[in-house]
């Protein structure tokens, strides 16, 4: 009835440093090769998380405007 868990792989996540900030963030979704803390805006560190796989929806290309903008 919807118990189902997912299954869980090792990903490579961003852990902030400071103790008392649990903030983290996937390693694919960084906003740079050396991001800074999103909450506290410290330092961060590289580690593993075990988490969900990520599900990329498809988007449907945009349409061209038929317009030309010039």
């Amino acid at each position: 009835m919807g118990n189902e868990k997912p299954e869980l792989i090792p990903v490579p996540i961003w852990r902030c440093k400071n103790k008392e900030c649990k903030s983290w963030v996937r390693a694919e979704l960084a906003s740079s090769a050396n991001p800074e803390c999103p909450i506290c805006k410290g330092p961060m560190g590289r580690s593993m998380k075990h988490l969900p796989k990520l599900v990329k929806k498809h988007k449907a290309p945009r349409k061209k405007k038929e317009e030309s903008m010039w």
